[in-house]
């Protein structure tokens, strides 16, 4: 579809029939996931990754419904709460922060309680604070239901060593990511990267209290970890999604662009800057009202009916 029917679209009413379309499609192929998943009588483990902002969480979350529908109950782990917080994150050569490292994770914790989990056992919930950059362990007790799923859903979820010691058979992986559909330009269509660009921009700003400029000047950094310890895992994927909404740069338009701007003020019109502006300028912004409550989209903007 292009910019300029989105528009149309847009200006006549008619969007919210795309919106219903593209949400629908989303689920369709989720449904088509768990449906493969519980065909295999063996798998008790769901690994989920993607890279940064490719919409995991609300993924996972959706995914463990769908299992649901087929009478198959499902809980969620999220790697970024073993995160081991920056005094023990590993550093770059330079001496920075690198949180891309799959050494970020606590992978002894989450392997022994991914262990006690499915031999039926209950562990301590934990959290890792955004902000702080703090990891925590709530009062909460879980426990993965009888004939249940565990669901693993973070950068690193395919690595082999987070999943340590527990057979292959149990494991079901799941690779996502958002692949524009969307026609601009004659010479100008987003990549995977600019649509996840777009979204964490906005999450950042939003949920993580991390600046415009700085989410930007971390950007090539986080791509760089990614090539390096995602994709080689990539291969190994029984599933793949896309996560992708043709209708969301419309959306996102109202939040990234003000935050573009002010990235510009202190990092000028460096290339990424330049692209985003004219990928935003090809589109009218919509606001989020018929944004659906558990679209991919609202773990980006904000106002998800899922709980996380």
């Amino acid at each position: 579809m292009t910019a300029g029917e989105l528009n149309e679209a847009a200006e006549n009413g008619t969007i919210e029939e795309i919106i219903r379309v593209a949400e629908a499609k989303q689920l369709k192929a989720l449904s088509r996931i768990a449906d493969d998943i519980c065909s295999r009588p063996d798998v008790r483990l769901v690994l989920l990754t993607g890279g940064s902002s490719s919409g995991k969480t609300t993924t996972a979350t959706r995914i463990a419904t769908q299992l649901m529908v087929n009478d198959r109950k499902a809980m969620r782990l999220s790697t970024d709460d073993y995160f081991v917080g920056d005094d023990l994150n590993p550093r770059n050569p330079d001496g920075s922060l690198d949180y891309e490292h799959v050494e970020c994770v606590d992978i002894p914790a989450l392997v022994s309680d991914i262990k006690m989990l499915l031999s039926g056992e209950s562990i301590r919930c934990r959290k890792f604070n955004f902000v702080t950059h703090e990891p925590m362990y709530t009062s909460e007790m879980i426990t993965l239901p009888e004939k249940g799923f565990l669901i693993i859903e973070g950068i690193h979820a395919l690595n082999p060593r987070l999943t340590a010691g527990i057979d292959d058979s149990l494991k079901y992986r799941i690779y996502i990511e958002p692949q524009p559909s969307i026609e601009l330009f004659l010479d100008l269509k987003p990549s995977i990267s600019d649509a996840r660009l777009l979204r964490r921009l906005v999450r950042d700003n939003q949920f993580r209290k991390v600046d415009p400029a700085t989410t930007i000047e971390r950007w090539q950094g986080v791509l760089d970890g990614e090539k390096k310890w995602i994709e080689p895992f990539r291969s190994s994927a029984d599933a793949f999604f896309d996560s992708y909404l043709v209708y969301e740069t419309l959306v996102l338009k109202n939040y990234v662009g003000g935050l573009i701007e002010l990235a510009a003020l202190k990092l000028g019109d460096i290339p990424v800057i330049v692209k985003l502006r004219r990928i935003l300028s090809a589109v009218v912004p919509i606001d989020c009202t018929n944004v659906p409550g558990d679209s991919i989209l609202r773990e980006t903007i904000g106002g998800s009916q899922l709980e996380y």
